[in-house]
């Protein structure tokens, strides 16, 4: 006889018991498992609650956490976040309407010197050196490139040079307006 065998001698209903045990061993331990996860989400959902209203109320005892500053440190802020040159690129909506404007203007504007000119377009690298640019009155930054002669630097800056745009990056001027520019650069930097 099996060790499982009943004493009615009925095999069939013998073999289904294991398999009923074992069918609830299962569930026991998919329900344990269950319950535990559950019991980890409760906790973990606490607890992200909990530390929701913590800081809450250590912002709201915080002296001017949220007061809204100034217009005079809002410019100042503004001012510091501004950035530092425009770039504009051929055929985009900024150019366009950066060529567009001499020419509503009817009749020219007055020529500009090279101090406005760089002051409008090229001391947005110029003025601090960004991406390399020699700094403007840096003699030993200029040298070297005041060697190479003015026909090179003309060069340089009407096609671009290295990280330097043609142009200094504005289409809009004129290539006897870079060359002024190029003028006062050197010169303020001899």
């Amino acid at each position: 006889m099996h060790a499982f065998a009943n004493p009615s001698g009925n095999t069939a209903m013998a073999k289904k018991a294991p398999k009923q045990a074992h069918k609830s061993q299962e569930e026991k331990h998919d329900q344990h498992f269950y319950d535990t996860f559950m019991l980890v989400l409760g906790i973990l959902v606490a607890f992200a609650i909990g530390m929701y209203y913590l800081a809450n109320g250590i912002a709201d005892r915080t002296p001017g956490a949220y007061e809204k500053g100034t217009s005079t440190d809002e410019q100042i802020i503004d001012k510091r976040l501004a950035p530092i040159a425009d770039v504009q690129i051929q055929g985009d909506s900024k150019t366009q309407m950066a060529q567009a404007a001499p020419a509503a203007g009817g009749g020219g504007s007055a020529p500009k010197s090279g101090k406005d000119i760089w002051q409008g377009t090229c001391s947005g690298c110029h003025a601090s050196g960004v991406l390399g640019a020699p700094k403007i009155g840096d003699k030993s930054a200029w040298a070297p490139r005041i060697a190479k002669g003015m026909d090179t630097l003309k060069q340089h800056a009407l096609k671009g040079f290295n990280q330097m745009p043609a142009h200094g990056g504005n289409p809009a001027l004129s290539d006897d307006d870079v060359v002024k520019a190029l003028e006062y650069m050197v010169g303020q930097s001899k």
